[in-house]
């Protein structure tokens, strides 16, 4: 097929030519579906995969209403993938902090002042964990900018993305491991810990606030302005995570509205660290000091 052919499946179109983004999972590309533009999330049908897309969908259609979460629109497959059409967004938080001369740098409107994005990305996570889910991904590349331009201006919602990873918990907000799953420099202690453990016959728990512990991180990155709040390198981020040595918070001043509330969320004990719900509790009480600071 020509590459100024887009590809058709279903109600969406789309071009090869215009790649947003790859991985192990398949592809992302720009799209339309229904004359909407969208991202086109494409993944290879294979064994051991379809759980996994099926888990994805579903969660998906239970996150269906939240401006901080990104929207399914449609989903289809043929013989060989799975074709998910899904809100169309500017870039990811992790482009945000890359060097000018970088052609991948965002370089849309300024972002929200760190209170805004704070909350919004706080709101989305109390929201998925009201739906009794778990996202086990939280990383700077899963969380996505989308710019909207309205006769106010322009609207810049923060939205949580990328749910292939996410499962149920219960009411306690807990589940059953049946492996790690994640990216490392964003691990929990408690998720380090159980790296290269046979978990399958162990019933080892999982908690929610381990996105909570991911999050303080997210936090952190972005005041730190693209640094890990535990370190340089990945080696030394696991080893300071794992010996509760977060190197760099002391670049956060102490007076910072977030400094206390980060401090809560990277408590080393997943049972006694601060849930998401209160997260959105905390920024809602330093709202008005925050405010008047801006």
């Amino acid at each position: 097929m020509s590459s100024t052919t887009p590809d058709t499946v279903g109600d969406i179109q789309f071009y090869r030519k215009e790649e947003l983004g790859s991985g192990g999972f398949g592809s992302v590309y720009r799209g339309t579906y229904k004359g909407r533009s969208v991202a086109v999330k494409k993944i290879w049908i294979r064994h051991g995969r379809l759980q996994e897309v099926e888990r994805e969908l579903n969660n998906l259609r239970q996150l269906d209403n939240h401006p901080n979460v990104v929207k399914l629109f449609y989903f289809t497959r043929d013989k060989d993938f799975n074709y998910f059409a899904l809100e169309l967004c500017d870039a990811s938080l992790d482009k945000v902090f890359l060097n000018e001369n970088d052609p991948r740098k965002y370089k849309g409107p300024a972002l929200p002042n760190n209170f805004e994005i704070f909350s919004q990305l706080a709101t989305g996570l109390q929201y998925i964990h009201s739906k009794q889910l778990i996202h086990r991904d939280i990383k700077p590349e899963n969380i996505l900018i989308s710019v909207k331009h309205t006769d106010k201006g322009k609207n810049i919602k923060i939205k949580w993305a990328d749910f292939g990873l996410s499962r149920e918990v219960s009411e306690r907000g807990t589940f059953i491991m049946s492996a790690v799953r994640g990216t490392l420099l964003w691990f929990s202690p408690e998720e380090l810990e159980n790296i290269g453990r046979d978990l399958r016959n162990e019933k080892t728990k999982g908690f929610y606030t381990s996105d909570v512990y991911a999050l303080g991180l997210v936090f952190g990155y972005i005041l730190l302005k693209g640094r890990h709040i535990y370190g340089e390198n990945q080696c030394a981020i696991a080893a300071n995570i794992k010996q509760n040595n977060p190197v760099n918070m002391s670049e956060i001043h102490n007076k910072h509205f977030a400094r206390n509330l980060i401090e809560q969320m990277l408590i080393k004990k997943p049972d006694e660290r601060i849930t998401s719900e209160k997260v959105v509790i905390q920024l809602q009480t330093i709202k008005i000091k925050v405010i008047t600071q801006v």
